[in-house]
């Protein structure tokens, strides 16, 4: 090996053997998927992926962040007869406001 062989594998090894520590006071650490204990995995076409990629990018979160707000938010609106679609959201909408006293 070479010399910059050497030396990348023996800080690969100081790298690897490095057991971190407790992290400085000044550093704060947070687990918020801690109280979440199910994985999902979903099958996406390419197309669908690189539009939500782009979404959780715009929204300046994780794909898989993303994922679980829609989700978790969809279940909310169901919950609170919030669902459908936008046509049937309107309409419901439009029936409370324009309801005619008896």
């Amino acid at each position: 090996m070479s010399r910059i062989d050497d030396l990348l594998a023996d800080e690969g090894a100081r790298a690897e053997a490095y057991s971190g520590g407790p992290a400085p006071e000044h550093v704060t650490t947070s687990r918020p998927n801690l109280g979440r204990q199910t994985v999902v995995s979903v099958r996406l076409a390419a197309d669908e992926h690189e539009r939500l990629s782009q979404a959780a990018r715009k929204a300046g979160m994780s794909l898989s962040t993303l994922i679980r707000v829609w989700a978790v938010d969809r279940l909310h609106a169901e919950d609170h007869g919030e669902s459908g679609t936008v046509a049937e959201r309107l309409a419901r909408l439009e029936r409370e406001v324009f309801r005619r006293p008896a």
